[in-house]
């Protein structure tokens, strides 16, 4: 699972070397103010292939539909009920392909999303542990993720994304059952193409990349 994440540690200048590995980045440097406590509806920085150029753009963390095109984002009154409820922060790798939320975006709408490390929680409601997880190298993390647009009455246009995550594995099982998708960049050719088979890659757990860096209570 990915719940919060951590972005204190990027700078543009290390996404934007880390990206020019792969293509160059169309888009002019963005502010992306970092972020200790990444939680899910604020905006962050998502990575796509256009034309063959990078695109960055900052998105709603949550996806929404491209079929909620002119329904609200949040309920228009009290007691409406209309506004946009569904959880989608994060996205099965196993189901995601055939779920009327994430289906299209899988076929069409993939990125990746850059941070610094990923938060997990343990122990019983009331005295839960936060623990931190970070590449073991140093380097950013790049998640899996799929994004979407959507035209709403009362926010306007409405840029969006999830995270894929699958079952954990290693030391990263002791923490939670679910790990994001993390990916390398020489991986990066294979997700963002939709005509290219991604499942073996999405369930590489491969937790020896990750190390725990800190408990918090």
């Amino acid at each position: 699972m990915c719940g919060r994440f951590d972005t204190s540690h990027l700078s543009w200048a290390q996404i934007h070397e880390a990206l020019l590995t792969y293509s160059t980045v169309r888009t002019a440097p963005l502010n992306l103010e970092p972020n200790d406590d990444v939680r899910p509806t604020t905006p962050q920085v998502t990575a796509r292939i256009e034309d063959g150029e990078w695109v960055l753009e900052k998105m709603r963390w949550g996806l929404v539909p491209f079929w909620r095109n002119g329904k609200p984002l949040k309920d228009t009154e009290k007691g409406a009920g209309d506004g946009f409820k569904l959880s989608t922060f994060n996205a099965r790798i196993e189901t995601c392909a055939g779920t009327s939320t994430f289906r299209e975006a899988f076929r069409r709408r993939r990125c990746i999303v850059p941070a610094s490390a990923w938060y997990e929680w343990t122990g019983p409601a009331g005295g839960k542990t936060k623990h931190a997880f970070r590449r073991a190298d140093g380097g950013p993390i790049w998640f899996a993720g799929l994004w979407d647009r959507v035209t709403t009455p009362d926010v306007g246009e409405v840029a969006s994304f999830t995270i894929l995550t699958g079952p954990s594995g290693g030391m990263l099982a002791d923490y939670h059952d679910r790990a994001p998708a993390i990916l390398e960049p020489g991986e990066w050719a294979t997700w963002l193409d939709p005509s290219q088979a991604a499942a073996e890659l999405l369930a590489a757990v491969r937790p020896k990349r990750f190390e725990r860096v800190g408990a918090f209570g």
